[in-house]
């Protein structure tokens, strides 16, 4: 059976987050209308786990990174726990790995887990062009990708949502 793991490589970690920050920048120049909107926490839920799942099939792929943007994953992550908090989910790994792996402590500080402590997240594949980003500041997540994606997108997941009124991405 295969483990998850922490990245624990820096360029590799810095790759993904340097990807997942420009595209998020994409995002907050986008028109409200051409973004879907979700809760935050789905993260921890089945049916967005599922949603995932069913993006990568769509563009037969099997592998998506996960990664915590905020806190800081430099100075505060990386400095308390020698990883960075991220990782990546291959085709081999199971739901139920994902959902451990969440909640997994870091080391010393269960209340540091992936799943608990983020106040900014990232899902993106390994090898696409779609994004879920999650803000729990305003207690609201964006997904966007190609049109293609966007309609799979809205046609297996029910729980999109309205964005708050005056929402903007910040990061």
């Amino acid at each position: 059976m295969s483990k998850l793991d922490f990245i624990r490589d820096e360029v590799q970690f810095r790759t993904y987050f340097d990807r997942a920050k420009a595209e998020i920048r994409l995002l907050a120049g986008k028109p409200r209308d051409e973004l879907l909107y979700f809760d935050p926490i789905d993260i921890a839920t089945q049916k967005f786990y599922d949603l995932l799942q069913a993006l990568l099939a769509f563009q037969s792929n099997t592998e998506f990174v996960t990664l915590i943007l905020n806190p800081d994953p430099f100075d505060y992550f990386h400095h308390h726990f020698g990883k960075y908090p991220g990782f990546i989910h291959r085709g081999e790994n199971s739901d139920d790995e994902f959902f451990h792996f969440m909640m997994e402590d870091p080391g010393g500080s269960p209340a540091d887990a992936l799943g608990v402590n983020h106040q900014h997240y990232a899902i993106m594949p390994v090898d696409g062009d779609w994004i879920a980003f999650g803000d729990q500041s305003w207690d609201v997540g964006v997904f966007y990708g190609p049109a293609n994606i966007m309609e799979c997108a809205k046609n297996f997941y029910p729980f999109f949502l309205q964005p708050p009124e005056r929402f903007r991405i910040d990061l």
